[in-house]
């Protein structure tokens, strides 16, 4: 399959909640193998979990970003051209 989905923090961080809604886990599911998310998400979400104290939830959240989000969807960079094309198409999307 082709990358279809590029996931935003919330979104991946939905999936940790302690109820995660349905429809949200359904689509990651559905689209299994059509996500990715980028560098600037990555930053996000080990900027959050660095930000806790040493616990439970730090170490779930550990787990969850290493073994989870890491080994199974793609983080793909982003740069200039990442950022021209995002821009071109927020645009695109807003006019529509």
């Amino acid at each position: 399959m082709s990358l279809r989905f590029l996931l935003d923090t919330n979104i991946l961080s939905e999936a940790t909640r302690q109820r995660p809604h349905p429809n949200v886990i359904a689509k990651l599911q559905q689209h299994e193998g059509e996500i990715a998310t980028s560098t600037t998400v990555w930053q996000e979400l080990v900027f959050g979990c660095e930000r806790l104290p040493n616990s439970k939830k730090r170490r779930f959240l550990e787990r969850y970003l290493n073994q989870i989000i890491r080994l199974t969807i793609p983080i793909l960079p982003y740069d200039v051209d990442a950022a021209t094309w995002h821009a071109v198409e927020r645009a695109r999307l807003y006019n529509s």
